[in-house]
């Protein structure tokens, strides 16, 4: 059983990163920056996180916050070769206070139901923009027992709450103390979704 579902969601995985992107995503001059959503996030690895109420209520927090203090190194704007960034956080904001905390640390695969993301952008009511082009990463895991999270990378219309493209990573954690051990992961997803965002960019560009 194990092994199927594996399979499963590295089929899921493989499927989305087929997907081509809508031209919008390159030909919108300015990005608004949702944030990191982790309302549907789970935490695998017990001996990981031993202060699931910490987590939510202190570190969600902090690493949304990390990503517009530290704007040099968490660049979303230049990454995503953009003329200018807006920065709107006020859906995951609210969103990241949804998780219990009782349910929040697993030692069991896990993974987003398909069609979850999609749900999930449907709901987006962004307070400051009502059009244009969004942003968000949506954390399925932080896994310890991997030393890797799993974030999807969304970019979606703000008006009709389409996904003009989505991308699933995993990425290897590393940093010292529990908040940069995964922002280490969160800025590894943001170096490789810019390499995906470029490659796809020169494939519609010669298209």
């Amino acid at each position: 059983m194990k092994k199927r579902f594996l399979l499963i969601a590295l089929l899921a995985t493989f499927s989305l990163a087929m997907k081509e992107p809508d031209p919008k995503v390159f030909s919108t001059p300015t990005l608004v920056w949702c944030g990191l959503d982790f309302s549907q996030v789970k935490c695998i690895g017990p001996a990981g996180f031993s202060e699931p109420d910490e987590i939510k209520n202190r570190y969600f927090d902090a690493w949304n916050n990390l990503v517009l203090a530290e704007s040099d190194k968490y660049n979303v704007q230049e990454f995503y070769m953009k003329g200018k960034q807006e920065n709107d956080l006020s859906v995951v904001t609210e969103r990241n206070e949804i998780p219990e905390v009782e349910g929040l640390v697993i030692n069991d695969d896990y993974a987003l139901e398909e069609g979850k993301v999609e749900q999930m952008i449907s709901e987006y009511d962004l307070e400051d923009h009502d059009e244009g082009l969004g942003l968000v990463y949506i954390v399925e895991a932080l896994n310890k027992n991997e030393k890797k999270a799993a974030i999807y990378v969304v970019f979606f219309d703000i008006a009709s709450k389409d996904i003009l493209w989505q991308q699933k990573y995993n990425e290897s954690a590393g940093g010292f103390g529990f908040r940069n051990y995964w922002a280490g992961a969160i800025h590894k997803t943001m170096e490789a979704s810019e390499k995906d965002y470029k490659k796809a960019l020169k494939k519609m560009s010669k298209g």
